[in-house]
């Protein structure tokens, strides 16, 4: 939990967003949903973003936050895992990871969810 944290909190900090608090509810589903070996969303309840072919935890959510140089303002496809890590109404977080055959999934769970249109000028 605490790699999954810091990675996310230490990021956070820079766009003034509060920290994110761990979740043993999200961090179940990400890693009950991680060990489907699905590399697709799950349409759950929550934020959510997933990674593969990543090294560490550190790695996976660096890859996430690298997007920012892509964002623009609003949603994009190109942006949206960074725009759901900065995301300032989101106050918890859960994550998982399986190995799985074709290499490790990453799946961080995030609540309240991040990416709502109309939003992204007061939480980005």
């Amino acid at each position: 939990a605490q790699q999954w944290l810091s990675a996310h909190n230490t990021f956070r900090a820079q766009y003034g967003a509060q920290p994110l608090t761990w979740d043993s509810t999200l961090a179940s589903f990400a890693s009950n949903y991680a060990n489907n070996c699905v590399f697709q969303h799950s349409g759950g309840p929550y934020g959510e973003n997933l990674a593969m072919g990543y090294s560490s935890i550190a790695a996976a959510v660096k890859g996430w936050t690298d997007e920012a140089s892509s964002y623009t303002g609003g949603y994009s496809s190109a942006a949206g895992h960074f725009t759901q890590v900065v995301w300032k109404s989101t106050t918890k977080l859960g994550c998982g990871v399986a190995s799985c055959s074709s290499g490790k999934i990453y799946v961080c769970e995030y609540d309240p969810a991040g990416n709502v249109l109309g939003q992204f000028a007061q939480n980005v």
